[in-house]
């Protein structure tokens, strides 16, 4: 999970039945031990309080088993990277009651260490000066849905499949359009967290993303394709699985959304495990808010 010296302690950074171990660390009277400690003190408390807030926010419609799972493996890597940070200072405040000074950094202190903190959790960027996205922002699925229908339905058509399987895969990607990554000049309109690989020779954004080797979840940094609409971002998903060969067996299945679904999923399309299920369940979703609508 976290590629440092550290890799072999990161489980007990956000489990609470990990604190013995973090006593055990610190009676090895070490300063790095301690500094250790204080650090996945931090991550703890970290993840207690990204947990209330999430709490306090209470259910959505569209809340199932599988999304919160994944908000909740979102909600630990974020704990960690912010206690990695020092980003509240909680763990600097340990290290001192251990005996032990902090260790010297280069990052410029926060003028409000809580504010970075809200920003993180409300999604703005926490640099300034970030130009605004031109992605409208969707306050609803069914704003979402009703957006991108029309471009859906032309993908589909290519593909042999349903507006909604089509609906359901940049739902998940991207929390009902709520995360779509940004671009140097706003937003990179990426609905389909499509990579850019040497083939691609249009625009490009470098973002975080977790990925799953071996079945263990990492964060790397990757390059993905950006577009000038987010018409254009669904015409070039539905030419990315036509045109790819590795897809065919999706196409050959493609009047079955679900078994579509469950085909790009083995071909390839995402690492994590679950994200068939996971798809399944959004496009259940979008069916039923299809059929509303309708």
């Amino acid at each position: 999970m976290i590629a440092d010296k550290s890799t072999e302690l990161a489980a007990v950074y956000t489990d609470f039945n990990g604190i013995a171990k973090l006593k055990a660390e610190a009676g090895r009277q070490t300063d790095e031990a301690k500094r250790e400690t204080a650090r996945q003190f931090e991550a703890l408390f970290l993840q207690m309080m990204i947990k209330s807030m999430r709490e306090a926010g209470g259910k959505g419609m569209l809340d199932s088993d599988q999304t919160e799972m994944a908000q909740g493996m979102y909600d630990q890597q974020l704990a960690i990277s912010l206690a990695k940070k020092g980003s509240i200072g909680i763990a600097d405040m340990v290290m001192r009651q251990l005996g032990v000074e902090p260790e010297k950094t280069t990052q410029p202190k926060s003028d409000g260490r809580l504010a970075m903190v809200e920003r993180l959790w409300s999604g703005t960027p926490a640099q300034q000066n970030t130009p605004p996205s031109p992605l409208p922002r969707w306050e609803t699925p069914e704003a979402f849905i009703r957006a991108l229908y029309p471009a859906a339905e032309q993908a589909a058509r290519k593909l042999g499949t349903t507006p909604e399987a089509v609906l359901s895969i940049t739902a998940l990607e991207t929390g009902w359009g709520r995360h779509v990554m940004p671009a140097a000049n706003g937003s990179s309109f990426n609905l389909f967290g499509i990579k850019a690989d040497t083939s691609w020779k249009a625009g490009v954004a470098t973002a975080r993303t977790l990925e799953y080797e071996d079945g263990v979840m990492q964060q790397k940094r990757e390059p993905f394709r950006t577009y000038a609409s987010a018409e254009e971002s669904v015409a070039d998903f539905a030419d990315f699985i036509r045109t790819n060969p590795r897809y065919r067996k999706a196409l050959d299945v493609a009047a079955d959304p679900e078994a579509f679904l469950e085909q790009i999923h083995r071909a390839g399309y995402a690492t994590d495990p679950d994200y068939a299920a996971k798809a399944r369940a959004v496009l259940k979703k979008v069916e039923q808010i299809t059929r509303r609508e309708a």
